[in-house]
């Protein structure tokens, strides 16, 4: 152990003469000395390493002949926590955005010049309330005109039907009397239709979010014109990678965060697309919002927390005690020696991580073993341990 300090201090001693030496060098040197140095501290660091490796080593098997480590404390003081049982869930975090179903940009049925508009952003409307009108004087005159002589046809019928009903006048007669009729009742009809559609109304009762159309200016038939938002019915709909298919089914828990407003609450799965997208390779999930949250607005910005894995009987312990070298992944645990504590390396086999635990795998750690928790840095397998619970 002695030769091996010696050889980390002439490996300090080595680097700072290297270091005095680039200080003296012409600053056009100054370049090539520093990558060289760079070179040689890299060497160093990988011995120096290698020496500890070896350092430890030594004091594990100084511990496992029952000697003592010089300089250090018999026993070192480190915290344990005993191994359980636990309810373990993992977690994948995606973003999403609230929407609506009932989101609707009211369409213009026919084009026409807008007359009046009747409603304001923000104004609250109800089912079938009139939100503007298109100019409709060509439609009214023609309904003026179908009107009259709707009932010019009708006397004519009726005359006509009285006479036939005396076996007076010809069946021809009476029958283009009903047919004249019952086409101008018709056409009546339709005109009504056309200026119904001249009125934009409202098909769900909301708030009035957007007024896409100005008084004055032309409306495009099929184009949305006022846009009327219900939030009585918000949702959450994100796009999840194809790889949590298997995972992700309806009615799964879900933990929601709305960003912006610092909200958090807890809903569940209502849809899971079955279909995935063939560009981003994603498939859709909708989680619904709870109705008492009528105060968000479409498109914030909302995380959800899906659960991808459960394990209702796991071991876990914190994810920062578990240590690796090269491939190898272990921790330490106190084991019960002669009345006294002693430090045990083990060797495991880690699973999924959820926040600061980790699951363990390996059968080697089994309930009721204390695990170090702090102080793990410095203890080597075998040595005598103070426990701070």
């Amino acid at each position: 152990m002695r030769q091996n300090m010696k050889t980390y201090m002439l490996f300090i001693g080595g680097a700072m003469i290297g270091l005095l030496l680039v200080s003296c060098s012409p600053k056009s040197d100054k370049q090539g000395a520093l990558r060289d140095l760079e070179d040689q501290r890299s060497k160093y660091e990988q011995k120096i390493t290698e020496i500890d490796e070896q350092i430890s080593a030594l004091k594990e098997a100084i511990v496992a002949e029952g000697g003592t480590l010089q300089g250090l404390p018999e026993m070192t003081a480190v915290k344990a926590d005993s191994i359980r049982w636990m309810h373990f869930r993992h977690y994948i975090e995606i973003q999403g955005n609230v929407e609506s179903d009932n989101n609707i940009f009211i369409p213009a049925e026919s084009p026409g010049i807008v007359k009046r508009i009747y409603v304001d952003e923000g104004d609250r409307v109800s089912r079938g309330q009139v939100l503007a009108e298109l100019d409709a004087e060509l439609i009214l005159k023609s309904l003026e005109e179908v009107q009259l002589n709707l009932e010019l046809a009708t006397t004519v019928f009726e005359r006509q039907q009285r006479l036939w009903d005396q076996k007076i006048g010809s069946e021809m007669q009476y029958l283009q009397a009903k047919n004249n009729k019952e086409n101008l009742e018709k056409r009546l009809s339709t005109i009504r239709e056309q200026l119904q559609k001249t009125k934009i109304t409202a098909p769900i009762s909301g708030v009035v979010d957007l007024v896409a159309i100005k008084e004055g200016e032309a409306a495009a038939a099929g184009f949305g014109a006022i846009r009327v938002v219900q939030n009585s019915n918000l949702k959450v709909k994100a796009q999840v990678s194809e790889k949590h298919i298997m995972n992700i089914r309806r009615g799964d828990s879900v933990d929601v965060e709305i960003k912006g407003i610092n909200l958090n609450f807890r809903s569940r799965i209502t849809a899971v697309s079955s279909v995935i997208d063939p560009d981003a390779r994603t498939f859709a999930v909708e989680v619904m919002i709870p109705k008492e949250f009528t105060n968000l607005a479409n498109n914030m910005l909302a995380v959800l927390k899906l659960t991808d894995y459960v394990n209702e009987k796991a071991i876990t312990v914190p994810v920062n005690i578990v240590q690796t070298t090269g491939e190898e992944e272990f921790l330490f645990l106190a084991v019960p020696d002669a009345g006294d504590w002693k430090a045990e390396k083990r060797t495991v086999k880690t699973g999924m991580k959820s926040g600061d635990r980790v699951e363990i795998l390996s059968n080697n750690i089994v309930p009721g073993e204390m695990v170090i928790i702090s102080g793990f840095q410095n203890i080597a397998s075998g040595q005598l341990l103070s426990i701070v619970q």
